[in-house]
């Protein structure tokens, strides 16, 4: 049987794919969204967002419940910057009502406002409990927080979600910015973000068309909940958004983690940006066995108002949930690649994170996204060139000029000469080979690892570059590996400073885009032509990157 070559558009593929979950009764109504580093670049809606029979769409407004920390915790870390707030400062230094009680008394003292922004403030986890309270008034939830809080782990030292915890660190903020926290996120992140469609429930204008929550009933009937507004909840899951909206900020977040284009709205740096995308504790790594049987291994933890994940290929996704009574939603994105994806539904049945996490793997594995790019130095092209030189035709005065003093003191470099030349005789002759060909992966800028050819086999080459200038090669590994040795089992990274790695490995590195950078950035090191004119290489793939 002859295989089928004519893909079915993703668009479409995906389409069917969200429609199965309306037509299994999973909920009423559903949008979907996915995202380009350009931002929105399809939707599609299904079934009714509400009993007048709306069709959602990328504009129809949802309550987005605890996607709403990494909102208030963009407006943190504002604040922060602009010195009106520190996260390292205990939650009583805002929040005096704040009284830990429990057999240790607070021994540790309180959590800070970041450990309560990271989910690590030690308090215990709270989704049962907290979802009759959202509309609770904010001086009787801190009557309750001045009677005394438990604390289920010491402050700082482990993972527990705390919808209290957050609710307090925002209500911190609006105390130190001296400002009701729903106007705060409104001046500092939404409206200089152009979020049009996005609000505090407590302020949504009556004309926009709003999704209402069902539920199923004993009689297999959809009950709509009543719209809620919240008060001293609003920091935890107060907002409300459309899939347009969230496209724009799910592409501004990871934005921060690809090259600058100088359009993107400054409200933060783009190194705080990071940071409120960037572990801040771990969680424990877990092996999920799906329905299917297949295994997939999951690492990672919290950032201040977001989940940080590690695939095991393709690298780092960013996401968070919502759960509302009568909503589930889910946003996750790609921040290397700029791909994401976004569901809204307007049930509490069902799993969204899952079909959502699915689409966006199926999008990665359409255009075989890399789990990162790393741009070479035009350095390190200019020096892999000389080593390679060297390599080929060992010249005394071209090493001293290539090498840190360090290399020569960690081993003489007659040593090294003569190892190098048992192994070229070992492989050898080497092979001609074309400029930057041959490259297998990169780490960083600084480093580099490449394959030179040989009649009988193969040398895997490294380098990795001093941190000052003028550039020179602190650290050189070169090892031979014959012909009889299956290239699936030749290491792509063989850095003694990742040796804990072993020879057979799986992580991300495998899956890295190296680049090239254009010849225009030559450093002119050496007589070597530092840049090339439009090569790069993806390690496991030989994939070609235009630059």
């Amino acid at each position: 049987m002859s295989e089928e070559t004519i893909a079915v558009p993703l668009e479409t593929e995906l389409d069917a794919f969200f429609a199965q979950y309306t037509a299994a009764e999973q909920a009423r109504g559903l949008v979907y969204g996915l995202t380009t580093p350009e931002g929105l670049s399809h939707h599609a809606g299904f079934g009714v967002a509400n009993d007048e029979g709306l069709v959602p769409d990328a504009d129809t407004v949802f309550p987005i419940a605890s996607m709403t920390k990494s909102f208030v915790a963009c407006a943190a870390l504002v604040a922060r910057d602009q010195g009106r707030i520190s996260l390292n400062d205990p939650i009583t230094a805002y929040i005096p009502e704040f009284v830990v009680k429990g057999e240790d008394g607070g021994a540790d003292g309180p959590p800070t406002v970041g450990m309560l922004f990271s989910m690590c403030g030690g308090l215990t986890e709270d989704n049962s409990w907290v979802d009759p309270f959202i509309d609770l008034p904010t001086p009787a939830l801190l009557g309750q927080v001045a009677k005394g809080v438990r604390l289920s782990r010491f402050p700082g030292a482990d993972f527990e979600y705390s919808n209290l915890g957050f609710a307090l660190a925002g209500l911190a903020v609006s105390r130190a910015v001296g400002q009701p926290l729903e106007d705060f996120v409104r001046d500092t992140v939404l409206v200089p973000l152009g979020l049009t469609s996005t609000y505090f429930d407590s302020a949504v204008p009556p004309d926009l068309p709003r999704a209402v929550g069902y539920s199923l009933d004993i009689r297999g009937q959809w009950v709509p909940f009543p719209p809620q507004a919240s008060d001293a909840f609003a920091a935890a899951g107060g907002i409300v958004s459309t899939v347009r909206d969230l496209a724009t900020w799910i592409t501004w977040l990871g934005s921060a983690f690809r090259p600058p284009h100088g359009d993107t709205a400054e409200i933060l740096s783009r190194a705080s940006r990071r940071e409120l995308q960037r572990v801040h504790i771990a969680t424990p790594p877990t092996l999920v066995v799906g329905a299917s049987g297949a295994i997939q291994v999951t690492m990672g933890g919290y950032a201040l108002g977001l989940r940080v994940t590690t695939d095991l290929h393709r690298g780092t996704f960013i996401s968070h949930s919502g759960g509302l009574p009568g909503f589930k939603l889910f946003m996750i994105w790609h921040p290397q690649s700029g791909h994401g994806a976004i569901a809204l539904t307007n049930s509490h049945r069902g799993d969204p994170v899952s079909l959502c996490s699915e689409a966006l793997g199926r999008t990665l594995s359409r255009h075989h996204v890399a789990a990162s790019t790393v741009t070479l130095w035009p350095e390190t092209v200019a020096l892999r060139a000389q080593v390679e030189g060297l390599i080929r035709n060992w010249d005394d005065q071209l090493a001293a000029r290539t090498f840190a003093e360090n290399v020569d003191f960690d081993r003489p470099l007659t040593e090294r000469r003569a190892e190098i030349e048992r192994m070229v005789a070992e492989v050898g002759p080497l092979l001609d080979t074309p400029t930057h060909s041959g490259i297998v992966s990169a780490a960083t800028p600084a480093d580099v690892t490449w394959s030179l050819p040989g009649r009988n086999g193969e040398l895997l080459c490294m380098i990795h570059l001093t941190p000052v200038a003028p550039a020179q090669v602190q650290e050189l590994v070169v090892k031979a590996y014959p012909a009889s040795c299956p290239r699936a089992a030749v290491p792509v990274d063989i850095s003694p400073r990742r040796t804990q790695l072993g020879e057979a490995f799986i992580t991300p590195i495998t899956n890295v885009r190296v680049s090239i950078p254009p010849k225009e950035s030559s450093t002119g090191i050496g007589d070597t032509n530092a840049g090339g004119n439009r090569l790069g290489v993806v390690t496991s793939g030989a994939e070609l990157d235009p630059r």
